[in-house]
């Protein structure tokens, strides 16, 4: 049964459910999204998680051997970055976050992060850490590493942590790492939606440097799964850990998304999703500076765009009246290793509207749209406006551009029939 029959049969089936479903897709389509984790899964991803195969759980009985499927999606996410060992068991970034806590730290060590980054996963007792703070020098508009080694040597941490949340530019890894190894500690780098782009190449890679590299999986286009990759010395105590926190069960569907994801991610058609999602941000990022407004980073070298907002910024109020004009923005604090330096942003990302097909000529014109909007009263008048011309742009765009699926037509047919006889067979 295809979508459009099972949707209908839904609406009479389930009314409630329905609405909300409807409702959501509506919001998907009409809005113009630039969370940063507001990310369509490709097709084949979706395909495959919404298989056969979730008839499936691999339990605690017999997950210790390893399926198929996982030694597949293992094998090609160590490939894909070059890691010694990949585990993707994991359903969440958070999940694989606080398995990373268990695993590499203990109670009362002294951590370094970069903005105090992952101290959100540390509850209860069992990861109770002294967290020390490093971050950008407003100066610089940059992090300083000569200000990271003299905190390393003071704090002597057990961790380093870095985090790339509000940070457009690169960092050196090479020498983040031996700051880190100098003192002894392990320096974990979580590539959040900066994934996509090293995995292509387009960005840096951390995984020659660091111990430990985490990131979610739905940045390419997969399951919402967060992954750890590590050094060869870590991955008995990391497995054993992931073990020991109860993730014992498996299903086959997930694990089969991921397996997919790693493989699209290798193709030139997500490299060429990469290049554009960087050609997007700098392209709005250009066009916010036009409107006079001042973007931190600039220019940015990955998928975030940080125009500075007024001092006396309400965030909250900030963020409702782009939702309101059909824009869907993260309005926050960009923090500074000045206490008393706290600067008002919108966290602004290419990467949603590059799934969803939109070029640089198309984000010139969003970024004249969102600078004028901001430096407006803000008024009905003006939300209104706004609202027309996104619904303008958004018009018959879809979640998901077909243009970075990869192969040709007929090799997608293929893969399709390919699908529809594992569908028979499970």
């Amino acid at each position: 049964m295809d979508n459009k029959n099972i949707l209908k049969r839904l609406s009479g089936f389930d009314p409630d459910l329905y609405e909300i479903v409807s409702e959501e897709l509506t919001r998907q389509h009409d809005t113009l999204s630039f969370i940063p984790t507001a990310q369509a899964a490709s097709p084949f991803s979706s395909y495959l998680k919404g298989s056969a195969l979730g008839n499936e759980l691999v339990d605690h009985h017999t997950v210790r051997n390893h399926t198929r499927l996982e030694e597949l999606a293992c094998q090609r996410a160590a490939e894909l970055y070059g890691a010694d060992h990949a585990i993707v068991r994991l359903g969440s970034l958070d999940t694989a976050s606080r398995v990373v806590f268990f695993a590499m730290a203990k109670k009362g060590d002294t951590i370094l992060s970069f903005n105090g980054r992952k101290s959100e996963y540390c509850t209860g007792d069992s990861l109770s850490f002294n967290f020390v703070n490093y971050s950008i020098d407003p100066k610089l508009d940059a992090i300083d590493l000569d200000e990271v080694e003299q905190l390393t040597q003071q704090h002597q941490p057990k961790m380093i942590i870095y985090s790339p949340v509000n940070a457009p530019r690169c960092t050196d890894f090479h020498r983040l790492a031996r700051i880190a190894h100098n003192a002894g500690a392990v320096l974990w780098v979580d590539m959040g939606q900066n994934a996509g782009l090293v995995a292509t190449g387009t960005l840096k890679s951390p995984v020659p440097h660091a111990d430990v590299v985490t990131f979610p999986a739905y940045v390419l286009h997969g399951p919402q799964n967060g992954i750890i990759l590590c050094r060869s010395k870590y991955a008995a105590i990391l497995d054993k850990t992931v073990h020991r926190t109860g993730h014992d069960s498996l299903k086959k569907n997930v694990l089969a998304a991921l397996a997919i994801t790693f493989r699209e991610a290798k193709t030139e058609e997500f490299h060429s999703y990469c290049q554009q999602v960087i050609a997007n941000a700098r392209a709005l990022e250009r066009s916010l500076q036009a409107e006079g407004l001042r973007c931190h980073g600039a220019e940015t070298e990955n998928h975030l765009v940080l125009p500075e907002l007024p001092s006396n910024t309400d965030l909250e109020d900030i963020t409702r009246t782009f939702a309101d004009a059909s824009i869907l923005v993260k309005a926050e604090t960009l923090q500074t290793n000045q206490s008393d330096v706290n600067i008002p942003i919108l966290r602004l990302s290419s990467i949603d509207p590059t799934t969803r097909s939109l070029k640089e000529k198309d984000m010139e014109k969003l970024g004249h749209i969102i600078g004028r909007l901001l430096l407006s009263p803000q008024d009905n008048a003006a939300i209104k406006e706004t609202r027309q011309e996104i619904k303008r742009i958004v018009s018959g765009l879809p979640i998901f551009s077909e243009e970075w699926l990869p192969d040709s037509e007929i090799t997608r047919q293929s893969a399709s029939d390919s699908l529809q006889m594992l569908m028979h067979f499970n």
